[in-house]
């Protein structure tokens, strides 16, 4: 029998508490750049070591930093004065039963591959360096992935479903980054910060324009209204409750200090990035709720439990929600124990919010059917991530 335990929710729900905070980064984020390139390399690494050795080799890429770089830009466009570092550091198997796996070739090749189906402006080869440092593991993590045992003594854990005030920043910043782009001279390097307080949400928007695309102070000025003015009419729609959309509030329009790019991201000009600085597994980065500070993307998929826990508890705790009855809203905990197998945690237990605020025997015996069979299909988080069907950013 795994150990499992569901318990019932007390106090009060997340959106009956007077005040929530939430941020999302966007997709062309220093730091959602370097989540998406650690992602992307553990993922090709892994189809390179299927497809020429026929096995998953141990791995870590978690260490991606991202040092800005410098620009010269006004309106009407600019010039790059030094490109973007990145620095890829983590560990792999340098080699296999006599062949070599070359390390360093699929790392830098696929942080190309990231920025380029990411980012409609920057260009990998024109505005970056990229640099792999990315070394042999210690001698016991050199191993063929073949077993689903624990690597860490860590925990994972996430919530569903998401409160209004998240859904309103995940979406926005979603709708920013997929459909507005089309609309309006922007880049990718989206935030969204939502502050829920007194029944308004007030969601502040930074914007990034393409300077080559802006010719003046009035161009810029109308561009960016507009472009609020559709965020403010997109946010309405999300939430039943008041939504006040301010964008680019550092701008100081008569001295022309506004937030104009060459590239759509502020990694060009003095914004550093770093893996695990920015959104959790679930999208977002939710202060009043319950988080881990594991770098999820760049791990390992099969073994490595600040990823697979991560991701587990996400589709646990959405499962709940879903599929028991009268079950509101679920948080799921899980913690390995280094050497034992993942599908036998040390603990996973779910906090539960019902409708009538009882946990019956009923309810607490599907939610612990929802987790038993989650935690036995702990292969089925392995083929999602390496099929890139999931976000962790």
């Amino acid at each position: 029998m795994r150990n499992i335990i569901v318990t019932e929710a007390t106090g009060p729900s997340i959106d009956d508490i007077p005040v929530e905070i939430v941020e999302r980064k966007g997709i062309g984020h220093p730091d959602s750049l370097c989540d998406g390139i650690a992602e992307r390399i553990s993922v090709e690494y892994t189809q390179w070591c299927l497809e020429n050795l026929g096995v998953m080799l141990h791995h870590n890429f978690d260490k991606v930093q991202l040092v800005a770089g410098e620009v010269d830009v006004g309106y009407g466009g600019g010039q790059l004065v030094k490109p973007i570092l990145i620095q890829i550091a983590g560990r792999g198997v340098p080699s296999f039963k006599g062949q070599e796996v070359p390390l360093d070739e699929i790392a830098i090749e696929a942080a190309k591959k990231h920025v380029r189906e990411t980012m409609r402006y920057l260009d990998p080869d024109e505005h970056m360096e990229i640099e792999s440092y990315v070394g042999r593991g210690a001698k016991e993590l050199q191993y063929v992935v073949d077993r689903v045992t624990a690597n860490d003594t860590s925990f994972g854990v996430s919530h569903w479903p998401r409160s209004g005030l998240e859904n309103a920043v995940y979406e926005t910043a979603q709708y920013i980054n997929h459909e507005l782009i089309d609309q309006f001279p922007i880049g990718e390097d989206v935030k969204v910060m939502g502050m829920r307080r007194n029944g308004e949400l007030v969601l502040t928007v930074a914007l990034p324009f393409i300077a080559a695309q802006i010719d003046d102070r009035t161009a810029y000025v109308e561009a960016r209204d507009a472009a609020r003015a559709a965020i403010q009419d997109y946010a309405s729609g999300l939430d039943h409750r008041d939504v006040t959309v301010a964008v680019n509030t550092a701008d100081d329009v008569e001295n022309d200090s506004v937030y104009l790019t060459l590239t759509g991201t502020s990694a060009e000009m003095g914004d550093d990035g770093a893996v695990g600085r920015g959104n959790r597994v679930n999208g977002v980065i939710a202060p009043f709720r319950s988080t881990s500070l594991e770098a999820a993307c760049g791990k390992n998929p099969i073994s490595h439990v600040g990823k697979v826990y991560n991701v587990l508890a996400l589709a646990a705790a959405r499962e709940i929600v879903e599929q028991v009855a009268l079950v509101e809203d679920a948080s799921v905990y899980i913690l390995s124990q280094i050497g034992a197998p993942l599908e036998e945690p040390l603990v996973a237990t779910a906090l539960v919010r019902s409708a009538n605020g009882a946990l019956t025997p009923d309810i607490q015996a599907e939610v612990e059917s929802v987790l038993d069979r989650r935690l036995a299909d702990v292969h089925g988080m392995r083929e999602s991530i390496l099929g890139r069907e999931m976000c962790l950013f």
